[in-house]
């Protein structure tokens, strides 16, 4: 089984079902322990591949707090808990998950040269009056605390071959006897040394759900070139569950650089202003264009493309909803485009009408053509042009006064993201169906196909930022995803 589809299957198991307890009103008035000072993390050893730390102690996937009230649904989720627990090796038998786990929670996975399949580490807190016995169900009791134990079930799969238990009730179990041992160790020197992201996380000691990693995984930006496998960049992503979405947020961070959480604010706190919502929103500089977003749009649209004339570092927005495309880029002097000389829009016939400072124009065509003998009109998909406040617009539509007003803010406002240091600066927005045709979600097929009859997972909505300005070697990267649960 893949590594990223059995550690999405161990976070979603986390949050829906770790948490899904009621909590009492004196819990809610308690406050919860930063994520960055819990205990746990003295556990941790290092050169880990992935790492997720969660500390959640409430949960609720219904809306408005809403208790499903269709019992299928919940038979299903036991079903696909259970399922999980058997897998990894964990056999709860009459207790209940709720009555043992005591919210904190650590699942790392580590590079295993000699096995096709990484070894997984799983470290999470019980109650002081449960036992190894409670988690799972053997024939022999088990009360030894301090000793690792063999986990062995004749003709039954266990991810998890060996558990141990602290004396501050913590259980450590893994599919490698030495990564317990690593880990017991560590707790040893704990004092003696820092845990291994500290820096990386700083900026997220309020969040519940934190999964760390060296590698971004797909992403419509990445390039081996600069994330390499000797990259000691950071990348953190965030887990919320929201209205039956579960929402994404992807960090690289590097504490040595400087590049924290807090880097990224001003990236994605702006408001967006093109109120239309389009499905797919692209901002790049024209030279990274057929790099990164060639697979993001129509075969029109990339024939026009590869007509300009154009300037390397010329900023360009592309917006494209259902069969509506839209193209924007400056028009000054330096970089002033004659549409006319478009290949594509030989022999179309052109009308231009000027409104204040805005030229419109529109370029038709209609020929006669001979088939089977017979005459027909055949009508090719007019183009619209617009000069407008120091733009040049394209599309396929005609664009009245108040969007267009919205479109020309929208620019402006990501241009401003590129200072005179700035060399590197493009944004990818898509939402809707448009998302589930995109090749880099590919992963999350795999994970459909083993809950296909009780859970669907659908993506919702993708945003990915990445900004390189003068002198940083590397860029900063940001990417959202929006995940939709049935």
């Amino acid at each position: 089984m893949k590594l990223r589809v059995v550690a999405i299957i161990l976070l979603l198991s986390l949050l829906l079902f770790f948490g899904f307890k009621k909590v009492s009103a004196n819990k809610n008035k308690e406050q919860s322990t930063n994520i960055d000072q819990l205990n746990i993390l003295r556990y941790i050893p290092e050169n880990n591949k992935l790492l997720f730390i969660s500390n959640l102690d409430s949960f609720d996937i219904v809306n408005n707090n809403e208790k499903d009230k269709n019992s299928t649904n919940q038979d299903d989720f036991v079903l696909i808990k259970n399922s999980i627990l058997d897998y990894l090796g964990i056999d709860l038998g009459n207790n209940k998950l709720e009555d043992i786990y005591n919210n904190e929670i650590i699942i790392s996975f580590f590079e295993n040269n000699k096995k096709l399949k990484d070894d997984i580490l799983i470290i999470f807190k019980i109650k002081p009056e449960k036992t190894i016995d409670d988690l799972l169900n053997l024939p022999n009791k088990i009360d030894q605390i301090d000793e690792i134990i063999s986990i062995n079930r004749e003709n039954k799969i266990n991810f998890l071959n060996y558990i141990y238990r602290t004396d501050d009730n913590y259980i450590i179990a893994s599919s490698d006897k030495k990564l317990i041992k690593n880990s017991i160790n560590s707790s040893n020197d704990f004092k003696e040394k820092k845990f291994q992201y500290e820096g990386e996380l700083f900026g997220l000691k309020n969040q519940k759900n934190i999964l760390l990693t060296k590698k971004f995984g797909e992403s419509i930006f990445f390039d081996k070139e600069i994330f390499n496998n000797k990259n000691e960049d950071i990348v953190a992503t965030t887990f919320h569950l929201k209205n039956k979405h579960l929402i994404l947020k992807s960090y690289l961070l590097n504490d040595k650089k400087n590049i924290d959480i807090l880097t990224y604010d001003h990236l994605t706190n702006q408001n967006d202003t093109h109120e239309d919502n389009p499905e797919i929103s692209i901002f790049s500089d024209m030279k990274n264009f057929d790099k990164y977003l060639k697979t993001l749009i129509n075969d029109f649209e990339l024939n026009l493309f590869k007509e300009f004339n154009h300037n390397d570092n010329q900023n360009i927005l592309i917006l494209n909803s259902n069969k509506d495309w839209l193209i924007t880029f400056e028009n000054n002097n330096e970089n002033r485009f004659d549409l006319s000389a478009l290949k594509k829009l030989k022999d179309f016939n052109k009308y231009t009408l000027k409104q204040n400072e805005d030229i419109y124009s529109i370029y038709s065509k209609d020929i006669l053509e001979e088939k089977d003998d017979s005459i027909k009109q055949l009508t090719y998909e007019n183009i619209y042009s617009i000069e407008s406040g120091g733009l040049q617009i394209l599309s396929n539509h005609l664009i009245d006064g108040k969007k267009l007003e919205k479109i020309s803010k929208k620019f402006f406002n990501l241009k401003s993201n590129k200072d005179k240091s700035t060399f590197l600066y493009s944004k990818v927005d898509i939402k809707n169906g448009n998302s589930n045709k995109i090749k880099f979600f590919s992963n999350l097929q795999d994970l459909n196909f083993l809950i296909r009859n009780t859970l669907k997972i659908s993506n919702e909505e993708s945003l990915e930022i990445i900004r390189q300005t003068i002198p940083e070697k590397n860029p900063i990267l940001y990417k959202e995803t929006i995940l939709k649960i049935l």
